[in-house]
């Protein structure tokens, strides 16, 4: 179920016990989604959802951080949530609930220090892409 990419010389793997658990969670979520043996549409449909995170969700999160560092809680907040929906969508409960708590905070006009809830961010995020392409793996090999 390992599955890796090269990163800065190193491989990037899903063989961590929180990637596992990432990796549980968005197969959970995708068993919602589709048949246990899916069409090839459904295939087709699960790679996209999965590539498009994939892509997306670092850029996101580092966008969120920067905007943490601003300060001002109405772009934190409206960004937080849309990661949050990315997330959840997807199954990614660890990041949609930590994304929540940052939007919860700006809601009410904190934009929490973005010290160590900033590294928390990038480092879910990063294991939750990690759980991400290992699935895509999985799926790519369907086709």
């Amino acid at each position: 179920m390992a599955a890796g990419r090269a990163h800065h010389g190193r491989m990037e793997t899903a063989t961590q016990p929180e990637d596992l658990a990432r990796v549980a969670g968005v197969r959970a979520r995708l068993a919602d989604l589709v048949e246990p043996a899916p069409s090839p549409a459904e295939v087709a449909l699960v790679l996209r959802l999965l590539r498009s995170f994939a892509a997306k969700a670092p850029l996101a999160a580092d966008e969120l951080v920067r905007l943490m560092h601003a300060g001002d809680p109405g772009p934190v907040r409206d960004h937080a949530h849309s990661l949050k929906g990315s997330a959840a969508n997807i199954g990614a409960v660890e990041l949609a609930e930590l994304c929540s708590q940052v939007e919860d905070a700006a809601r009410g006009g904190v934009v929490t220090g973005p010290g160590r809830i900033a590294d928390r961010l990038l480092a879910v995020t990063g294991g939750t892409v990690r759980a991400v392409r290992a699935l895509t793996l999985e799926y790519e090999r369907l086709v």
